[in-house]
């Protein structure tokens, strides 16, 4: 082909120099990665509360630099009762950082019911992981597959729900930095309940964030979410959750905050349903113990659920948790 009309290859007065036709030039990505359309809500949700009721009693034990064994014991309306043990155990690690591939996993071993994480990492930019649950011995295993490709300025998922021939759920999902604060993205759900039928639905997404505060939003066939994060002070975050469903025509809002001290956390929320609910961490410095109370309370029915969870963990894993 010729090229006698492109502009010089070499300097010239001008001092610019032109790629020759058909070069491929590969750019540099200034923009952050945006995640993930599955956490585009996340920073909103992190600030509520995780409630619990009941009582929880928790151990966790370092056996080496990549091995430990964990138990517990639950008394619970909302889980199931009794205990359970399990550990986690990671094949390869360098000096005090644990690398791929990870599995964690526990078992109740009066119902059979067990849980199994399987977390890898090929390359830097992809990550593989497996979920399988089984809540007793007679059921079937529910299972979630991923598949998640990140690049500096994007991010490429595909998740797959308990998949078989008659029936499953998939998603696939992007998202992209547009610029420095803004990121948008989709997600497309396929779906069946029959090798012959398949429904589909799209969602869009987008997010404006700083450093301090973010706005984010998704909107599908189905409902409206719109989360609001904002760092008022350096121990201090308030989140905004307001999702609308098309179907029932019903909307919930939620408010709230997270208060961080040097040894203690503190979560609450109030959302549109008139229900208030607060949570409060402590961590022991003179002892390897974490504590903490949950209570929750719907005011229009006068109801509540009071928890309470004690942590033991001398290898200090699940201190930030």
């Amino acid at each position: 082909m010729s090229c006698k009309g492109c502009p010089p290859y070499e300097k010239d007065k001008s001092a610019i120099i032109f790629p020759r036709c058909f070069q491929w030039i590969r750019g540099a990505c200034t923009k952050k990665n945006p995640g993930n359309v599955e956490n585009l809500h996340g920073l909103s949700r992190n600030v509520m509360p995780k409630f619990f009721d009941g009582l929880e009693l928790d151990y966790m034990h370092r056996l080496g630099p990549h091995k430990y064994i964990t138990g517990s014991w639950i008394l619970s309306h909302m889980k199931a009762a009794g205990f359970r043990f399990g550990g986690l155990y990671t094949f390869r690690f360098t000096n005090d950082v644990l690398l791929t591939p990870t599995i964690i996993g526990d078992i109740h071993p009066s119902t059979q019911a067990a849980n199994l994480n399987i977390l890898y990492y090929p390359y830097k930019c992809l990550r593989l992981e497996a979920t399988l649950q089984r809540s007793s011995e007679k059921t079937p295993v529910d299972s979630q597959y991923t598949i998640e490709l990140t690049r500096p300025c994007d991010t490429w998922s595909a998740n797959f729900y308990n998949v078989r021939m008659d029936n499953g759920r998939c998603t696939l999902s992007v998202m992209r930095a547009i610029t420095q604060h803004w990121a948008l993205g989709g997600e497309m759900l396929l779906e069946w309940n029959s090798p012959e039928k398949l429904s589909t639905d799209f969602a869009l997404a987008a997010r404006y964030s700083h450093h301090h505060f973010a706005v984010a939003a998704s909107a599908s066939r189905i409902g409206l979410d719109i989360s609001y994060w904002q760092r008022i002070y350096p121990q201090i975050q308030m989140a905004n959750l307001l999702a609308y469903n098309y179907i029932t025509n019903k909307t919930i809002a939620t408010v709230g905050y997270q208060w961080n001290f040097s040894d203690s956390a503190v979560h609450a929320m109030l959302d549109s349903d008139a229900s208030v609910g607060f949570m409060w961490t402590k961590y022991l410095n003179n002892f390897p113990l974490q504590m903490g109370l949950s209570v929750i309370m719907s005011i229009p029915t006068d109801r509540f659920a009071f928890g309470m969870r004690f942590v033991v963990d001398p290898s200090g894993y699940r201190r930030d948790n």
